[in-house]
C-alpha cells in the first residue's frame, strides 16, 4: 500500500510519537510511506529529509501513484488534505482521533467528517467519545487500535525505603493535572515521606514551579525537563503518578507497568483500561487530591502489594501492547479502508 502519515502539530506529544513510531514499522513492512509534516515541527525534525511538507499533498493524492490512504492527525489536517486533494482521487482519507475529546458537529465539521471513510482511535473511551460526538457515523467505521508500546529491559523491583520516590511524566499543561498532584503531596505532612520527580515540560512549567516552593512541598520535587530516555527514570521510582483531567491512550500509564512500576491515577478516559483496578495499580477520581494521597499511601503502606502489582503491570502490558501485533492489526485495518468510499458517499 501506499499510505500517508500527516501531523502538522507544533508541539510533540503521544500523538506524534505514534505518527513517527507508525511511519517506520508500516515502512519496515513493506508499504511506501509518505511522511507529512510542517516544517521546523519536532515530527518533522525527527523525521529528517524525508518528510514532505503540506504543499505536497495535492501531488501525492493525484495519478497512478497516488496514495491509496491517507492518516490524519485532526480535523484541521483533514481539512487542509480535502483542500488538496484533486478531482477524482481515490485516496481514502482517515482521522486518527488520540485524544478522548469531543469532535464537534456542526454543519462546517459534517461536511468534513463524511469524506472520511473511517476514524482510528486509540482506546476503547476515545472510541464512545467520538460515537457520541458523530452519532450518524458508522460505528463499524471507528477502528479501535491501541497504541503499541516496546518494553524496556526488566528493572529491579521498587526499594520503597523512605523517602517514597514518586514520580510523574507528561506534559506541564492542564490536561495532566500535575498541580493536583502537587496539592495531594502538599497535604501529606510527612505520612509518608516523600520525594517526586517530574518528566516533562510545557506552558504550566513556571506556574508549577512557584506551586513547588511553597513550604509543605519546598526541597521534595524536582522537575527534570524533557527526557529522551525515561527507563531509568521509571526504574528510579516506586511509583508512577498519572493525575489527569483527561487522556487519550496514555503512554505514561503502559510505560510504568512495563517498567514494572504500580499506578495511582484518575479513573478518567483510557486509564482503566490500561490500569487494572487493585490489581495492577489504584485509580482515583480526578481533581481529588485527598482521594489522590490516600491512594498513595496505601501502596507506600504495602510495599510488597505495590510490587505484587507492578509485576501484574508488565505482565498484562506485555500481552495487550505488544507492537507486532499491533501493527499487523493496523495494517489490516488499512487494507480494509482502501476498499471503503467515504461515510458521505
Amino acid at each position: 500500500m501506499r499510505i500517508g502519515l500527516y501531523n502538522s502539530n507544533p508541539a510533540w506529544g503521544g500523538g506524534e510519537r505514534w505518527f513517527f513510531d507508525a511511519s517506520n514499522a508500516l515502512a519496515d513492512r513493506g508499504h511506501t510511506v509518505a511522511r507529512i509534516a510542517r516544517s521546523g515541527t519536532p515530527l518533522a525534525e525527527r523525521w529528517g529529509a524525508g518528510h514532505y511538507t503540506d504543499s505536497a499533498l495535492a501531488a501525492l493524492c493525484a495519478g497512478e501513484e497516488a496514495l491509496d490512504v491517507l492518516l490524519c492527525n485532526s480535523g484541521r489536517e483533514v481539512r487542509r488534505a480535502l483542500r488538496s486533494l484533486p478531482r477524482g482521487s481515490h485516496t481514502r482519507l482517515v482521522l486518527r482521533r488520540g485524544l478522548d475529546r469531543p469532535l464537534r458537529n456542526n454543519w462546517v465539521r459534517r461536511r468534513s467528517w463524511r469524506r472520511l471513510s473511517a476514524i482510528l482511535v486509540n482506546s476503547d473511551a476515545t472510541g464512545s467519545t467520538v460515537h457520541r460526538s458523530l452519532p450518524w457515523f458508522p460505528t463499524e467505521r471507528i477502528r479501535r487500535i491501541y497504541n503499541p508500546v516496546v518494553a524496556p529491559s526488566e528493572a529491579e523491583s521498587p526499594a520503597f525505603g523512605a523517602p517514597l520516590k514518586l514520580l510523574a511524566v507528561g506534559r506541564l499543561v492542564a490536561q495532566k493535572g500535575i498541580d493536583v498532584l502537587l496539592e495531594a503531596l502538599a497535604g501529606a505532612q510527612d505520612d509518608p515521606p516523600w520525594a517526586l520527580r517530574v518528566a516533562g515540560d510545557g506552558a504550566l512549567r513556571e506556574a508549577l514551579e512557584e506551586q513547588a516552593r511553597r513550604p509543605e512541598l519546598a526541597g521534595r520535587v524536582e522537575f527534570l525537563g524533557h527526557v529522551d530516555r525515561l527507563d531509568p527514570v521509571y526504574a528510579a521510582a516506586d511509583v508512577v503518578v498519572v493525575p489527569s483531567r483527561y487522556e487519550g491512550f496514555c503512554f505514561v500509564a503502559v510505560e510504568a507497568a512495563l517498567a514494572g512500576r504500580p499506578v495511582v491515577g484518575t479513573a478518567v478516559s483510557s486509564l482503566p483500561e490500561v490500569v487494572e483496578q487493585g490489581r495492577t495499580g489504584l485509580l482515583v477520581p480526578p481533581e481529588d487530591p485527598v482521594a489522590l494521597l490516600e491512594a498513595i499511601r496505601t501502596l507506600a503502606g504495602d510495599p510488597e502489594r505495590a510490587r505484587r502489582m507492578g509485576r501484574a503491570g508488565r505482565e498484562r502490558a506485555e500481552a495487550r501492547f505488544a507492537p507486532d501485533a499491533i501493527y499487523a492489526e493496523l495494517e489490516g485495518f488499512l487494507a480494509e479502508v482502501v476498499a471503503w468510499p467515504p461515510v458521505g458517499g
